[in-house]
């Protein structure tokens, strides 16, 4: 297990660009992703690769307590499905249970400042461990669960905990990305140097986490003045400009291996595609669904 690794899962904000379908629910990874929901498959990947420290950042008690009954284990209900002959569906609802070994944990970021700012909370529960950072909204799918782009990403950091990984994306548009240039990130740029946009998940050295706690209680009404949210990249960019080490920047494009796709849910129309991409390719009742729009097609 990864135990010198802390999980952190950003899952703050209104969701609105995945309304109406988001409209009231605490966060849109709370979402249907065939036949469980973002969350869970992110969470999912996280347990595969043997992670247990897992801190959720929310931007409000309420939605900590959804969150929490979400993911809450519900035997008695696997029961009553059991009972009823409906195994299928109580296996799908037992697969989204946490193990009891599972540290789970979430923290308020009670300012909306910026990427930087949600790592900053995490540090107040996960203080002294790396951090892989993501946003359950980017979804990576590899062919094969046992050869994970997360479990390399990972395999990659061990062999020198100094690192600062990246997950890079080839797109026609990063405009709204962030993307590593001549050596230094820079956070949706209007005119791009390269067109590898950066998603999650990443992984930060424990160095780095240190210093954005530092640069926060030590700069916060500088950081408010900036005239933009406290982006990762600029934590990023300022703790190598103040003479932190990192070996280098990995920004691994996916292209490389046609077997893993990304699926970005971050919005309405991409969601919908993600959907239906799960509920076709990832489903236990993948079968049932294309006979079903291969029929709607016919009909058309």
């Amino acid at each position: 297990m990864y135990n010198q690794i802390e999980f952190v899962l950003a899952c703050g904000g209104l969701s609105t660009r995945n309304f109406p379908h988001s409209k009231g629910l605490a966060h849109k990874c709370l979402l249907p992703f065939g036949d469980i929901r973002l969350i869970d498959y992110v969470l999912g990947e996280i347990i595969r690769v043997g992670g247990r420290h897992i801190t959720f950042v929310c931007s409000d008690n309420e939605t900590v307590e959804s969150f929490k009954k979400a993911l809450a284990q519900d035997d008695k209900t696997v029961e009553k499905l059991r009972a009823k002959n409906r195994s299928e569906i109580a296996d799908v609802l037992q697969s989204t249970f946490l193990p009891k070994d599972v540290d789970l944990k979430f923290v308020i970021q009670d300012k909306p400042v910026g990427t930087a700012h949600v790592l900053y909370n995490a540090t107040k529960v996960s203080e002294g461990r790396h951090v892989a950072f993501f946003f359950p909204d980017d979804i990576i799918v590899s062919k094969n669960e046992d050869d994970s782009h997360l479990k390399r990403l990972l395999e990659e950091f061990v062999k020198d905990e100094h690192q600062i990984l990246l997950t890079g994306i080839e797109k026609e548009d990063v405009s709204n990305n962030g993307i590593l240039a001549n050596g230094r990130l820079q956070e949706k740029p209007e005119n791009p140097a390269n067109h590898i946009g950066i998603y999650s998940p990443m992984i930060l050295p424990k160095e780095l986490m240190a210093f954005i706690r530092t640069e926060w209680e030590t700069r916060e009404s500088e950081i408010l003045n900036l005239g933009h949210e406290w982006y990762y990249v600029d934590a990023i960019n300022s703790f190598l400009d103040n003479g932190g080490e990192a070996q280098g920047f990995f920004a691994k494009s996916l292209l490389k291996r046609p077997e893993d796709v990304l699926l970005d849910t971050g919005a309405l129309p991409l969601y919908e595609e993600s959907l239906l991409f799960a509920l076709l390719k990832l489903s236990r009742f993948k079968a049932h669904n294309r006979d079903y729009v291969n029929r709607l097609l016919k009909e058309d």
